[in-house]
């Protein structure tokens, strides 16, 4: 379980990193320590719940289906099915919020999209090192 706890921190950081380079204006605000900070904090409080809502639960199920994998591309499988789950956490996502705001939340799925790949992806590649690191066994 401390995989996960490790691997939910990794992945909110990265989108919130994501989240203050795709917000960041240059024409608008200087580059301060106060916004980078700001920015990174709001991404954290929006992000996190995201990422434990919808991560965790995807990274047990990749987990139950790769676990019997025995196969050399295992780590490439591995890692597509989190792009795959991050595009249906996107999918799912934005039809809740389609709820509210009508079919118009739909435009924006590419931003929505970079922004799910920028936390499933690092996801799923802190998940296999921490997972190859826990197992492999010190040698004497």
């Amino acid at each position: 379980m401390i995989k996960k706890i490790i691997s939910t921190f990794v992945a909110t950081l990265f989108g919130s990193l994501m989240f203050e380079a795709r917000s960041f204006d240059p024409q608008y605000e200087q580059i301060t320590f106060n916004n980078v900070i700001g920015s990174l904090v709001f991404g954290l409080i929006y992000i996190s719940p995201i990422v434990i809502v919808f991560g965790i639960p995807s990274s047990i199920m990749i987990d139950t289906i790769i676990r019997n994998l025995k196969t050399k591309y295992r780590h490439v499988i591995e890692i597509s099915l989190y792009v795959v789950f991050g595009a249906i956490s996107t999918a799912i996502i934005l039809l809740i919020l389609a709820l509210g705001d009508g079919i118009s939340v739909f435009l924006e799925f590419g931003s929505f999209f970079i922004l799910a790949l920028s936390c499933s992806l690092p996801f799923g590649l802190s998940s296999i090192l921490l997972g190859y690191r826990l197992n492999k066994s010190p040698s004497k």
